[in-house]
């Protein structure tokens, strides 16, 4: 059912109010003066790193090199990073009002504004899923996700140090800002707005840093400018409404940051521009939910469940969060992300180079600081369910176990439904390995061919050659999840003349704390499980130790081995150690097996 949560809370909207962001402006002494000693140091100690120089500099063989190798990287290193210097300058200068940083400013403000696209390599397509073009077209630009945010960064400059950059440049901003995105924003269509059922968390991300740049800028007419709202309002409506009432994100704990996040973001940027009070929108039960995600797959330290394309590092909590938990009254999650600030930093970790996060950050730290401070515990549900994206997790002590069901067309999909994850603490012993380094392959035809994507490398049984398939229609069936037991209907989830029938039960024996699975299989091919680890697994006879756990087979069970899997990419050694283990066992049928905790 289509959401009409924002539309609702805007009705009657006749006009739409220019945003500035004043209270930020490095003329705002008392804002900027009343930071905490230690962060504008660490802010004038980064700023004083940042240079331009004309390895900056983007060719159009760099550009081309995404199309010619599928090597995202080259391109992408320089790119963010000049916009993450820019952002880091904007920042001391407002903190210093001096002057000293005015020319290196106005030297990454010439880089970016000098480069004929803003859109990434990887991105350049008008298409969904639809092969890249090798040069940007320049009369009509591609609004992605960065061409957006290089927007919100370039609009945020010139907001809060217009009064202190070559005024000239400040007017050649505006200009392109009204060029590369005001006039493709209101005139052209893009499917991230919601064509076709399409929406993922591209919707909130452009569309927050699109209503920054947009309503910001002097140029935009009133009538630009409810277009802008109005188009705002409708892809928000549908991105609300592609998610379950749960709240639950089917992309994975990584994606918050990107998805209900920025729809935050969005609604902050729509209270300035609008005049109205949307304190009711995060009274909604639906959007409270949204928010909590986070909250709900949370393990330990900095460690999420990751399912879909996502690492179990899946992004610290940040003052954005706090502001989204203060919004919605989650004073559990509020904590968590003032603790978090304290312990990881101010800074966003999975965006370093967005402005309008840096300066949300910094209007509220001293508030994060204080509620570090406090001393509180909040208790974990034993037990949640995401009965839309049938994602269920029980909690016991240390222990968090957790299952996905769905279907492997979800967001940043892998052929995963029916794994499983566990952790005792912050120790994961049966994971998701994640995803590796984008490259071209990572979103195009060949996509399941990378090992992370495949069944063959998930927590589940497959029947070689005969393993999990992409598409809506390989999903579970007859979902139960309760207190302390799930049942998945598996079969759905093969190819049709696999002859496959398999459903996967788990019981959570809480006085205990054991977890046994329960395969039930019926295949004329032998039955496969496989178990991804970072401990080292020790198989002994019908049991495999582990230096946390042991796993039993009390039936079913023929013989296994063990692989090691090097992880060499730098996306995953991010969260994993130089090498994993995949573990096969081998079935005879159907069989039962328990998870034991030492």
């Amino acid at each position: 059912m289509e959401s009409r949560i924002i539309e609702n809370a805007l009705l009657g909207l006749k006009d739409a109010l220019p945003v500035n962001f004043s209270s930020f402006s490095s003329n705002n002494r008392n804002f900027w003066k009343s930071l905490d000693s230690s962060v504008k140091q660490d802010i004038i100690t980064r700023a004083d790193e940042c240079h331009f120089s004309q390895n900056d500099a983007i060719s159009l063989s760099l550009f081309r090199d995404f199309k010619k190798t599928g090597n995202r990287k080259r391109f992408e290193d320089v790119y963010f990073n000049k916009r993450r210097k820019l952002s880091d300058l904007v920042i001391a200068e407002c903190v210093e009002n001096s002057g000293r940083y005015a020319s290196e400013i106005e030297e990454g403000v010439w880089s970016i504004l000098s480069e004929p696209a803003w859109v990434l390599p990887a991105h350049n397509s008008y298409i969904r899923d639809t092969p890249q073009l090798s040069t940007p077209l320049l009369s009509r630009p591609v609004l992605d996700l960065f061409a957006c945010e290089t927007a919100e960064i370039l609009a945020l400059t010139a907001a809060v140090l217009k009064d202190s950059l070559d005024k000239i440049l400040i007017d050649d901003i505006y200009s392109e800002l009204q060029k590369r995105i005001t006039i493709p924003y209101v005139t052209d269509h893009f499917w991230w707005m919601g064509s076709d059922g399409q929406i993922n968390n591209w919707a909130p991300w452009c569309t927050q840093n699109i209503l920054i740049a947009v309503l910001s800028n002097p140029l935009t007419s009133e009538k630009e400018r409810m277009k802008t709202i109005k188009t705002a309002i409708s892809t928000l409506d549908l991105f609300i409404s592609s998610y379950g009432d749960d709240g639950g994100c089917d992309e994975g704990a990584g994606y918050y940051h990107a998805a209900a996040l920025t729809l935050f973001g969005s609604l902050l940027v729509l209270e300035r521009a609008t005049g109205r009070n949307l304190s009711s929108i995060f009274q909604n039960s639906k959007i409270r939910n949204m928010a909590s995600f986070i909250e709900d797959v949370f393990i330990a330290d900095d460690l999420y469940l990751n399912y879909a394309d996502c690492s179990p590092k899946a992004g610290t909590l940040t003052c954005r969060e706090y502001l989204f938990a203060k919004a919605c009254r989650n004073d559990a999650m509020a904590h968590h992300a003032a603790t978090d600030v304290v312990k990881y930093g101010w800074r966003e970790s999975d965006a370093p180079y967005n402005l309008y996060y840096k300066l949300l950050a910094l209007s509220v730290y001293n508030e994060v600081l204080k509620e570090a401070k406090e001393d509180k515990t909040f208790i974990r549900p034993r037990f949640k369910a995401f009965r839309k994206t049938d994602l269920a997790i029980w909690r016991e002590g240390d222990i968090t176990f957790s299952i996905k069901g769905g279907n492997n067309a979800e967001g940043h999909n892998h052929n995963d439904v029916g794994s499983i994850i566990l952790y005792k603490g912050s120790k994961p012993l049966l994971i998701d390995i994640g995803v590796e380094t984008y490259t071209e392959k990572t979103f195009s035809p060949e996509r399941y061919s990378l090992k992370p994507m495949q069944s063959n490398y998930h927590n589940l049984v497959n029947f070689p050659p005969f393993s999990e398939i992409a598409g809506a229609e390989y999903m579970a069936k007859d979902v139960v999840l309760e207190e302390s037991f799930a049942s998945f209907d598996l079969s759905e989830c093969y190819a049709k003349e696999s002859g496959v029938s398999y459903i996967r039960k788990a019981y959570f024996n809480r006085s205990k704390t054991e977890i046994e699975i329960d395969e039930v299989i019926s295949s004329d091919n032998t039955p496969v499980l496989t178990l991804m680890s970072q401990e080292e697994p020790k198989p002994t006879e019908n049991r495999i130790e582990y230096s946390s756990f042991t796993i039993t087979f009390l039936s079913g069970f023929s013989s296994s081995s063990v692989e090691v899997m090097p992880i060499e990419d730098a996306r995953l050694r991010i969260a994993w150690p130089d090498k994993l283990y995949r573990t096969l066992i081998y079935l005879n049928g159907s069989a039962k097996w328990k998870i034991s905790f030492k």
